[in-house]
């Protein structure tokens, strides 16, 4: 692999192209306006983005149909999930191409049918991380006990298991009916509503 500072001459016959730049969105949007400048009408501009929506930088661009957001994890190298979240312009053939080539990769693709801030991953961490710095605000436990609990136990678990599997292990005939929610919490447990 070498460097090449002409963007022209790196992209030219690319079939997928990343982008890795701070999450700035006025960055976002100088970095794909310069892609799409040299970019030809079948290569993916992917962007690497973990919150941004692409329709936020990516709807002025000649390419835009082929722009995507493809979220590696980090450490995506321990990692394999990758969210690929398509703007409302982009193709089903660049969703479609993007899912393959990450699966061809090794990678494990999540593929959002609609925008939504915060992709799936951030929406579920930060719904965690909300409620670990509510019981640790509330006397209930050291932020230590939290990441203990979460290192020895939810992470475990969830690392063969998702959410939906787990509680289909608690389900009367074993299995929860789709697009239906499991029994309310226990009393013990406050409910909230957003």
């Amino acid at each position: 692999m070498v460097g090449e500072p002409d963007l022209g001459k790196a992209l030219a016959g690319a079939v997928y192209c990343q982008e890795c730049c701070p999450e700035i969105l006025d960055l976002k949007k100088t970095v794909f306006s310069n892609i799409d400048a040299v970019a030809d009408d079948n290569v993916i501009i992917a962007s690497s983005s973990s919150c941004i929506m692409p329709s936020l930088f990516t709807g002025h661009l000649a390419h835009k149909s082929q722009c995507i957001v493809a979220h590696p994890v980090n450490p995506p190298h321990y990692i394999p999930l990758v969210e690929i979240v398509p703007a409302p312009w982009t193709t089903q053939s660049t969703t479609d191409r993007t899912r393959a080539m990450m699966t061809k990769l090794g990678q494990s693709p999540v593929v959002l049918k609609k925008e939504v801030n915060g992709f799936i991953l951030n929406r579920l961490q930060y719904a965690l991380l909300m409620e670990s710095w509510r019981i640790v605000e509330e006397g209930v436990c050291t932020p230590e006990d939290v990441d203990t609990a979460v290192k020895e136990g939810l992470g475990l678990r969830w690392s063969f298991m998702g959410p939906f599997e787990t509680i289909d292990l608690n389900a009367p005939d074993g299995r929860y009916p789709p697009r239906r929610r499991p029994p309310s919490p226990p009393p013990s447990l406050p409910t909230r509503s957003a």
